[in-house]
């Protein structure tokens, strides 16, 4: 009997840009099913740094995973057994993208043993891979996903229950949030708002490719959650990283401080979304979100933060036990909605959300 994948003929990246798989319905396409990847020529002979930019474009893009990841390996393999930390970057993201921990335990290895430079947006770069190899670790072990059976885990208490009492590498969770912090701290003291601004893209962008890539358990996610909201309270005048009360302010002149403050503002509302999902984190999710919550209140004059500030409310509305408390936080987030209308009269998607809320508007 042939064998069906001896069948498909290599895919090349070329073939992948150029067919469409969501209108193929050819089971035995070469281009959307599990056929050997081949890169070109060209592709393969350009250096390992460059086909890392290319992999990392192609992610962005959508390109198919198997043909990143070849991508990756291959920047790999060219990299040979040089010690930089463009190389540790390339582990990582093989790591992240074939979900391979023995990846990231390299790029962590190759990191460290780069960490002697004073530079200290060298050591901010050191950090931050550290930090990801970490969650990422912690997020693979297999413990600290839910079973697929048990899709009322979040709403049985007691399936709740076994899910919060213990996290496989919960200090390693911990070590990379501590990791992460110090190095956003070192990219504030370099007042280098550009690579602050980098760095949180791909940090928001790691951990909710970590959250749609398995059904992690809830105290997981809620420890995610975590990390996405130090992370934004580092950065805002209303709320102190720690008890110490100290705050850190964006340096740049250029627009990069508060695209920083936005991307991190949307990556709250999406992990706020993704915990809410699990009743034994309500309380925790309210006590989290009041400073941003205040925060937004407060500027009301900018319709980009009524907008968020209507969707965390919303996700309150689900947190609450109250119904009274729920009822509020519905009623506040109307009348948020309304002045995001008044700001922006003209957008079609505030007018349909105030009609699903029954408050229709011409």
């Amino acid at each position: 009997m042939k064998d069906a994948s001896a069948s498909k003929r290599a895919r090349t990246l070329r073939d992948v840009d150029s067919h469409d798989c969501n209108d193929c319905n050819d089971a035995e396409c070469a281009f959307c099913g599990d056929g050997p990847v081949q890169l070109d020529e060209q592709l393969l002979s350009q250096s390992a740094h460059a086909l890392v930019l290319v992999a990392l474009e192609e992610s962005d893009k959508g390109t198919d995973r198997a043909v990143v990841v070849k991508l990756f390996e291959t920047a790999v393999e060219k990299f040979g057994q040089e010690q930089s930390l463009a190389h540790a970057w390339a582990l990582l993201h093989l790591a992240e993208y074939a979900e391979y921990v023995e990846y990231a335990e390299r790029a962590a290895k190759l990191a460290t043993q780069l960490g002697s430079s004073a530079d200290r947006i060298h050591k901010a770069q050191i950090l931050l891979i550290e930090a990801r190899a970490s969650v990422l670790a912690v997020c693979l072990e297999q413990s600290n996903w839910r079973d697929p059976a048990a899709d009322d885990e979040c709403s049985d208490e007691e399936g709740a229950d076994s899910a919060g009492k213990s996290i496989v590498g919960e200090k390693q969770l911990r070590e990379g949030l501590a990791q992460l912090v110090e190095a956003y701290r070192l990219l504030c003291a370099e007042h280098d708002a550009a690579s602050l601004v980098e760095a949180y893209k791909s940090t928001i962008a790691f951990l909710l490719a970590r959250r749609q890539a398995h059904s992690l358990t809830s105290m997981v996610l809620v420890a995610l959650f975590d990390i996405a909201t130090t992370l934004v309270y580092m950065h805002e005048g209303w709320a102190p990283v720690d008890g110490s009360g100290e705050r850190l302010a964006l340096a740049g002149s250029n627009g990069d401080g508060e695209n920083a403050r936005r991307i991190a503002h949307q990556a709250v509302l999406v992990w706020a979304m993704a915990a809410a999902d699990c009743a034994a984190a309500g309380e925790q999710i309210e006590a989290r979100l009041e400073p941003l919550i205040t925060f937004l209140a407060s500027r009301s004059a900018d319709v980009e933060c009524c907008k968020l500030h209507v969707q965390l409310l919303l996700v309150l509305c689900g947190c609450y036990e109250d119904e009274e408390k729920s009822m509020t936080a519905y009623e506040d987030a109307t009348s948020a909605l309304l002045k995001a209308h008044k700001l922006s009269p003209g957008d079609e998607d505030i007018k349909a959300q105030l009609a699903d809320m029954g408050q229709p508007v011409n």
